[in-house]
């Protein structure tokens, strides 16, 4: 099965990121911890309707000892703080789980030891235009009877890796809904609220200027790479690296969602 589409990864596929995802199972102590690595773990396709894409994850065993992985499709989505819910088979908007397939879902690697995941992603035929999404998700799982009591009362390591489906030409539709300052813990943070109003995801991308009564710029902070899913809303906070004094600030966001134009909001903020 040939590439079909464009195939942009984000993620080197020898830079494996040491993540683990932690699952704690009835709540208890952990007792046993594997580590294993996948990369990438974001990838975007473009593709069209009744096309095929075929490409690979990369898997690595970083522990001491042997582990078993298992991989499947799940389907996910974000609450407004960026949070992703990892739903399994319960529906959700713009979901492209039942498209991909994995291949071998079941696999054991020994210390050290890297190996080939093929997934291929077959796009229907009436698919509408559109962003679609699903994860692909990689859990060790218990090799013994032991293990499994073990792993009962400690922890299951978990890395989803975000696949992202884009069909046809479909333009990110978005809007900056609000920019506010927020203190928790002494801290402050400028809380920037985006609407997606389209049918593609976008990541956010652009900076945030906050100048004073004066005029004077006292903080330029970058926006945070991060998505906002078709037809949702969400939220990013920002810390000052430094608190701002009580008075009128003016602050100026200038956001680039993919489009031609920026999306800019200008607000003044009261510190007290």
């Amino acid at each position: 099965m040939g590439g079909v589409g464009s195939l942009r990864k984000l993620k080197s596929k020898r830079a494996f990121r040491l993540a683990l995802i932690l699952i704690p199972l009835l709540g208890l102590s952990l007792k046993a911890q594997i580590y294993f690595g996948i990369t990438p773990i974001r990838v975007e396709l473009k593709a069209k309707p009744g096309s095929q894409i075929t490409d690979i994850f990369y898997v690595r065993n970083n522990s001491s000892q042997p582990v078993r992985i298992r991989v499947y499709v799940e389907n996910w989505k974000m609450q407004d703080d960026g949070t992703p819910l990892f739903i399994g088979q319960q529906p959700t908007s713009y979901s492209c789980r039942d498209w991909i397939k994995v291949n071998p879902p079941d696999f054991r690697l020994k210390p050290g030891e890297i190996r080939t995941i093929r997934f291929t992603v077959s796009v229907p035929q009436e698919s509408e235009p559109a962003g679609y999404h699903a994860a692909v998700s990689f859990e060790n799982v218990p090799e013994s009877p032991a293990e499994t009591k073990q792993s009962r009362v400690g922890l299951i390591g978990k890395i989803a890796a975000a696949v992202y489906v884009v069909i046809g030409n479909v333009q990110p539709e978005g809007s900056i809904e609000d920019i506010s300052l927020e203190t928790k813990d002494e801290q402050q943070f400028i809380k920037l609220k985006i609407r997606n109003q389209g049918k593609t995801h976008f990541r956010l991308k652009g900076e945030i200027d906050l100048k004073s009564s004066e005029g004077k710029k006292v903080a330029s902070l970058p926006i945070p790479d991060e998505p906002v899913l078709p037809e949702s809303k969400r939220f990013v906070l920002i810390q000052l690296k430094e608190k701002l004094a009580a008075g009128n600030y003016e602050a100026e966001v200038k956001l680039d969602i993919g489009r031609e134009e920026l999306l800019v909001m200008v607000k003044e903020i009261l510190v007290k």
